[in-house]
């Protein structure tokens, strides 16, 4: 449990488990507590109540083990963006010419070598986001936390991030990312854990989670003009899930359903605005347990 000063709980009966070389993304909208989950991973909040063992952050050698990139910039403003990286990798224990090499790589990997001597004070968001990444990856840390890594990102800094992240894995270095939406998640995680009001209220692989929905749709129907109460007959496999405006209701016989629910709620005199047709998807795992939008 972890709680700021005499507040509610941000995090509460939060018990997890990440092996080595594993890669865990926490999802969940905001205030849902990865945030504080990951500082406190990282080090920098300790429990208010509970344990939590982790590999020592430190090598026999001193090496630093941990690298964390959260959404406050710890960037030397009048340094370059090269200056601080090279910064943080010696701090963390590397030798120079390790370091040097470690930083480069990782600057041309993540697309800054056009920022990469200018000084961070004239950087623009987006490349501030990529020197992040920079400074928490160039150590190579057996341990890297990241706080809605994606963010700023263009399309080819995404793949490259995620395949220096695999690369980590594969190398038995663990990965935990905290993320307000699933975008690439799927495509990186090993592993899913949804956070909702402190708490992680399902998780798994990607697989397992879509396989819990069964092959449900979930059919959302608005109205220009609502029955006062819904009374259409609909063929078994189709159940109504929230009798609001919108409608909202699964069928296990897909997307071919939707012209006979419209044509029964028709004749009971409603008129539809439209309607809207989801497949089953991570974000209706979410849905479903916790009665809630991941993204509001």
């Amino acid at each position: 449990m972890f709680r700021y000063g005499n507040g509610a709980p941000v995090l509460n009966g939060v018990d997890l488990e990440i092996g080595v070389g594993e890669v865990v993304a926490l999802v969940g909208p905001p205030s849902s507590g990865k945030s504080t989950l990951l500082r406190i991973l990282a080090g920098l909040l300790a429990p208010t109540a509970g344990t939590i063992e982790l590999p020592t952050r430190r090598s026999t050698s001193g090496r630093v083990m941990l690298g964390f990139a959260s959404e406050v910039e710890p960037h030397f403003e009048s340094m370059t963006g090269e200056q601080n990286a090279l910064f943080f990798a010696r701090a963390a224990g590397m030798r120079r010419a390790d370091a040097v090499a470690s930083v480069a790589e990782h600057i041309g990997l993540l697309g800054l070598q056009e920022d990469a001597r200018r000084p961070v004070s004239e950087y623009s968001f987006e490349a501030r986001r990529r020197l992040l990444l920079v400074e928490a990856l160039s150590h190579r840390p057996a341990l890297t936390l990241l706080d809605n890594p994606f963010l700023g990102l263009d399309q080819a800094a995404r793949g490259a991030l995620i395949h220096i992240l695999r690369l980590q894995s594969a190398k038995r270095g663990t990965v935990v990312i905290a993320s307000p939406q699933l975008t690439l998640v799927p495509e990186l995680a090993d592993r899913i854990l949804f956070l909702h009001q402190g708490r992680v209220v399902t998780g798994g692989r990607v697989a397992e989670l879509l396989a819990s929905l069964g092959t449900s749709t979930r059919i959302e129907i608005a109205f220009e003009r609502r029955p006062q109460r819904i009374e259409a007959q609909f063929r078994p496999g189709t159940r109504v899930i929230s009798d609001g405006d919108p409608l909202v209701l699964e069928s296990s016989r897909g997307p071919a359903a939707v012209g006979e629910i419209c044509a029964a709620l028709v004749a009971t005199g409603a008129v539809i605005k439209n309607v809207m047709v989801r497949e089953a998807d991570l974000e209706e795992v979410f849905r479903r347990v916790t009665g809630a939008e991941l993204i509001a």
